[in-house]
């Protein structure tokens, strides 16, 4: 018997809607008895109405769970399914499959490059749909006998725990301490929002939780994700005013002379705080620099010492943690070439199929809207990090910076 996860959100963009066309086409095959393959699915969204019908014939479905009821059906589960047609930045749901001991059935690409076995990726299955793949290796790994299942199980066991050693807790801060210097004792993240829905805000929260556990003091800045039609209102509203957002950069700047952090570390996006609390953060970057140049020589300037100080401590950092600063439509974006580099509009409006006259305007109204943004970030930034190495060309093309401003620094397994 084949035993097939699926957890997370019930939705296109997350692929789940070819989930459902391949177990359609399984059930309605003459052969559907013969294949011994069942689904667990674990989740919610706008497609459960299409999948409830589905439940029953091979398909289990248990609806939102926490992780520990999850965790109860692991040892029986042979494959995780990990549907993401768009280009992922890092494969983080994927990563934790894997340590959890699941093969991870996908696309090989982008983030999920690197967790997608030779052998479980959907590229080398047949078919010209993402449903048609799926259908095509399942069936090919139910026609395996026992000792084919076996052996692909041991050798999915080596290449699993070669793969997490890299993704370990240490190893992230091990990165965190070369990337830095080893300076920052107090640390302060940066975003947007900053409440555990998912995706960065539950990142940010693990981050601030690896760094205390270092001896670190961390502080989190951030809103609450708005929730409801007159929350998301208000957030299209900030996203529609954060050039002008001076509210929140006279807070920030109050906040930096309060906590007098060593490394301000922001995160994408930040379309509601916008440009000025990165303003804000380089004028007190600056601030920092005039003291350690006296410190050194005050009979130096500070131009002259500049360089050396961002070398030795870089104080300001971005993560991009998704393509919404390069591209208007990031889950819709399915390859690194449709990345079209360098940032501008004529780049930012490209895509293989046009868009209607309304798109357009939306796509240089966003594009205007994050220009001062880019701008500052591109300037005043000391390293830019991205959480996978094939990003690290997008930001350095799109902003013209030097690769050595732009490093690769991945995030790592939840526990």
């Amino acid at each position: 018997m084949l035993w097939i996860l699926y957890y997370g959100r019930l939705e296109k963009e997350k692929g789940f809607d070819s989930i459902i066309k391949a177990i359609q086409v399984l059930q309605n095959s003459e052969d559907f008895s013969q294949w011994q393959v069942e689904f667990f699915i674990f989740g919610k969204g706008s497609l459960e109405e299409e999948l409830l019908p589905l439940v029953g014939k091979k398909v289990h479905y248990f609806g939102w769970q926490p992780l520990e009821k999850i965790q109860q059906y692991l040892p029986n589960i042979d494959y995780c399914l990990m549907p993401s047609e768009f280009l992922e930045t890092f494969g983080l749901s994927a990563l934790n499959a894997l340590s959890r001991g699941l093969p991870v059935l996908w696309y090989r690409k982008g983030g999920l490059e690197p967790f997608i076995f030779a052998d479980c990726n959907l590229f080398t299955s047949k078919g010209t749909t993402t449903a048609e793949r799926i259908v095509s290796a399942l069936k090919k790994l139910c026609k395996l006998d026992e000792t084919e299942k076996r052996e692909k199980k041991l050798n999915y066991q080596k290449q699993i725990s070669l793969l997490l050693e890299n993704y370990s807790h240490e190893a992230r801060y091990q990165r965190f301490i070369e990337l830095t210097k080893g300076k920052p004792q107090k640390v302060l993240l940066v975003s947007d929002f900053i409440n555990k829905i998912g995706g960065i805000e539950t990142y940010l929260h693990d981050v601030q939780d690896l760094l205390r556990s270092q001896g670190h003091e961390v502080l989190l800045r951030g809103g609450s994700v708005p929730k409801g039609p007159l929350w998301t209102l208000r957030k299209l509203a900030g996203i529609l005013f954060s050039p002008a957002n001076f509210w929140d950069a006279y807070r920030f700047e109050k906040l930096l002379k309060e906590y007098q952090p060593d490394l301000i570390w922001f995160n994408s996006l930040l379309r509601n705080l916008g440009p000025g609390v990165v303003r804000k953060a380089k004028k007190y970057k600056d601030q920092q620099l005039s003291s350690w140049v006296n410190a050194k020589d005050p009979d130096i300037s500070s131009d002259t010492l500049d360089s050396s100080f961002h070398s030795e401590w870089p104080s300001l950092l971005m993560m991009y943690h998704d393509f919404g600063y390069f591209y208007p439509y990031p889950s819709q974006l399915n390859f690194v070439e449709d990345c079209k580099t360098p940032l501008t509009l004529k780049n930012f409006l490209w895509r293989k199929k046009p868009y209607s006259f309304l798109q357009k305007v939306v796509i240089r109204g966003k594009y205007l809207l994050m220009y001062p943004l880019v701008k500052v970030l591109k300037k005043q930034i000391d390293l830019h990090l991205v959480p996978s190495e094939f990003m690290r060309e997008i930001v350095s093309k799109s902003y013209k910076l030097s690769e050595k401003k732009v490093k690769a620094f991945n995030h790592f397994i939840q526990k």
